[in-house]
């Protein structure tokens, strides 16, 4: 398989493992358009405010709320439900910048099903969640208070369970390549209440050993001997970087409604 330095920046290339593979699209409402895709198709409403903004994605009944923050101090991504619109959120998902964005797309795959389905409340078991990383050959330790943790074949990605979550910190969490200060690096939480069904569908994402594309430039080299490249055919999955972003304006808050005209 052909070593990363025997690409050029531009190449057209497929990696795995697919999570030190970077965020994949650069432009913000492109990335956006490809991780909301099934949130759009589902009938969601998509915004667009200026460049200073967050892009954002809400649900017809306005109780769940997706955001991508590209310019922010704490940019990346995050996913809100509320039970109520005036109440606090009843859950949190949210993931920093370098998130890849096939990962981002499996995991509002299954929050577009679940928002069909009535299954935003649910609590399944964890099983679901951390069998994927199993099966990949993850490795598996339990400390003393037993608190979870399983660690990629390669040990630069972990998820980390909380067998006692607080309001106020987090069921999951998932951090790849800590010790590093490239495009690699990313970090994902995932609160109390967020359905196993949605974290597994992003464990399982995680886990999936099927390469993505990216070009040879944005990969990082000091993890080269980490990924398995090789050149992407004319038909490889996610080729295309011209999907038309979404029109986005500025929406109300939730359970309100919004007197701008959407495009």
């Amino acid at each position: 398989m052909p070593d990363l330095d025997s690409f050029g920046p531009d190449d057209p290339v497929l990696v795995s493992p697919r999570y030190l593979a970077g965020p994949g699209l650069e432009q913000p409402p492109l990335a956006a358009a490809m991780v909301w895709s099934s949130l759009k198709n589902a009938g969601w409403s998509t915004y667009t405010p200026d460049e200073w903004r967050p892009l954002l994605c809400t649900s017809p009944c306005q109780l769940v709320r997706a955001a991508h923050m590209p310019n922010a101090t704490d940019s990346g991504w995050k996913t809100v439900v509320y039970e109520d619109a005036l109440a606090a959120p009843w859950w949190t998902a949210s993931w920093s910048a370098e998130t890849p964005a096939e990962l981002l797309t499996d995991f509002h795959r299954a929050l577009a099903e679940a928002h069909a389905t009535g299954s935003l409340h649910s609590l399944s078991s964890a099983t679901a969640v951390y069998l994927p990383l199993l099966n990949a050959g993850w490795s598996h330790t339990v400390d003393e208070r037993g608190n979870q943790r399983f660690t990629s074949p390669d040990r630069l990605a972990t998820v980390n369970g909380d067998r006692r979550p607080s309001h106020v910190s987090d069921a999951w969490s998932i951090d790849v390549a800590p010790g590093t200060t490239g495009r690699c690096r990313w970090s994902g939480r995932f609160s109390k209440q967020v359905p196993n069904a949605l974290v597994a569908a992003f464990t399982t994402s995680l886990a999936d050993t099927t390469p993505v594309y990216r070009r040879a430039g944005t990969l990082p080299k000091e993890l080269g001997s980490y990924l398995a490249t090789e050149p992407a055919p004319p038909s490889a999955p996610g080729r295309s970087e011209t999907a038309a972003p979404a029109p986005v304006l500025p929406p109300a808050g939730p359970g309100q409604s919004t007197t701008r005209r959407r495009r």
